[in-house]
């Protein structure tokens, strides 16, 4: 399994949670469920420690735990940190996570704040 991490989010990384990756922790990142019309799908991260049938990837002295029904959706998805006047926080895109179904009717409702 290959994913690639920004050098701006290995620093945002160890920045948040270094502190906590001790003791067989490592960051658990996950597709999420539900997603919300074209927003295509959802991930997740937060500070784990690996079960039996996850996989340990290490991307410099970073260390992400994959579970197995993450794993084919994140191959070689890619982790940014992206802060711009629109949004702050991480990214990640990864291009075998399904995505949404592209319906004739557009993107707009459904999701509120419209």
């Amino acid at each position: 399994m290959e994913i690639t991490v920004s050098d701006i989010a290995k620093d945002r990384l160890t920045e948040l949670v270094g502190e906590h990756l001790q003791d067989g922790k490592a960051i658990r990142v996950f597709l999420g469920g539900g997603g919300c019309g074209c927003s295509g799908p959802s991930f997740g991260m937060g500070v784990d420690t690996k079960n039996e049938d996850d996989q340990l990837v290490s991307v410099g002295e970073l260390s992400f735990i994959i579970d197995g029904n993450s794993s084919d959706a994140l191959e070689g998805a890619s982790i940014d940190y992206v802060e711009d006047v629109m949004q702050q926080g991480f990214k990640i895109e990864a291009p075998n996570a399904p995505q949404a179904a592209a319906g004739g009717g557009g993107c707009g409702g459904g999701c509120g704040g419209h």
